[in-house]
């Protein structure tokens, strides 16, 4: 019987500017659209695996990629056809969500213990660059201009559920007040645009004395097992891609910096953990170069998520 056990989600990322989170949003292809069969699940168990998924807000609903803050690029104005990117954020106008849960590890009744739902969600609008041609520090600049690109990104992040009973003693199939399918676990989030050459390979991980390497960012961990930085740690975060002139970006909470690049296809930077308690997130967002010096060049971009703890090893799933 499969079953999907955490190994150590490393640390991590959360993603890309929003702005204008949405002006129409479709209704998803609801919890329990069951893509991989009931596998002896009893409508009590398909009703509360989609109840518990709906619940969990904070993992659906992550605070990076989804958040209005806009993210300012420092590039000098040489040689590029777009000018001086200044910032830049993302519009979106639509968005639409599927959810496929499959049953897992079949009890002595043949009944599942375990469900893994599969979450996506397609956002539609317009990547938004600001860019000027001088750049003058502290003076007007006339030639400034907004570049706006066509945006499809898919949202791709999982979650494990497991079947608790609250009373050994009564029916398998009592009643939801004592049979309850709970989230357990989570995967990272993974965001790319259609079409995307953009890839990231790897991401490494240094905290105290902590070293992770992460090159899946869907693999799911249980709740216990995610990486846990104390507040106020210096983390150190060093990113692979495809190609050594990417452009990377960090979203930690408010912050929004740019990588160095190593000139090897890696690229590194630092950060302090905040003094907070709970689960959290912070990504990395890689954009092709043309992406944001070129305005001829298509959007093309893919983000990791994945969730951190800090001090509180107790928090709630759908804390964030």
């Amino acid at each position: 019987m499969k079953r999907h056990l955490g190994i150590a989600l490393g640390l991590l990322l959360a993603v890309a500017a929003l702005s204008g989170c949405g002006k129409s949003t479709k209704p998803a292809s609801l919890l329990g659209a069951n893509g991989g069969g009931t596998n002896g699940a009893t409508p009590v168990d398909v009703a509360q695996a989609n109840d518990a998924v709906t619940a969990s807000a904070g993992l659906i609903n992550e605070d990076q990629y989804t958040t209005s803050a806009q993210t300012p690029m420092q590039f000098s104005a040489g040689g590029l056809s777009l000018g001086r990117p200044i910032h830049w954020w993302r519009t979106i106008d639509s968005t639409a969500r599927t959810v496929d849960i499959t049953y897992e590890d079949l009890d002595s009744l043949g009944r599942p213990i375990t469900a893994i739902a599969t979450i996506h969600r397609r956002f539609v609008g317009t990547f938004n660059i600001v860019a000027g041609d001088t750049g003058v520090v502290g003076k007007p600049d006339s030639t400034l201009r907004v570049i706006r690109k066509p945006l499809d990104d898919l949202w791709t992040r999982k979650l494990m559920l497991h079947r608790f009973r609250a009373d050994s003693t009564s029916p398998a199939d009592s009643s939801h007040k004592r049979v309850q399918w709970r989230v357990v676990g989570t995967s990272g989030v993974t965001v790319t645009s259609a079409g995307a050459t953009t890839e990231i390979v790897s991401l490494r991980i240094q905290a105290g004395k902590r070293d992770t390497t992460v090159t899946d960012p869907l693999q799911l961990a249980r709740m216990p097992r995610i990486l846990w930085i104390s507040p106020r740690t210096s983390v150190t975060v060093t990113v692979t891609t495809g190609r050594a002139n990417d452009i990377v970006a960090l979203y930690h909470g408010s912050e929004r910096r740019k990588f160095t690049s190593n000139g090897d296809n890696t690229y590194s930077i630092t950060f302090v953990a905040g003094d907070f308690a709970g689960l959290r997130h912070f990504g990395v967002n890689a954009f092709s170069n043309g992406t944001l010096l070129d305005n001829t060049a298509p959007y093309d971009s893919q983000v990791w998520v994945l969730p951190f703890g800090a001090r509180d090893r107790d928090c709630n799933v759908d804390r964030h």
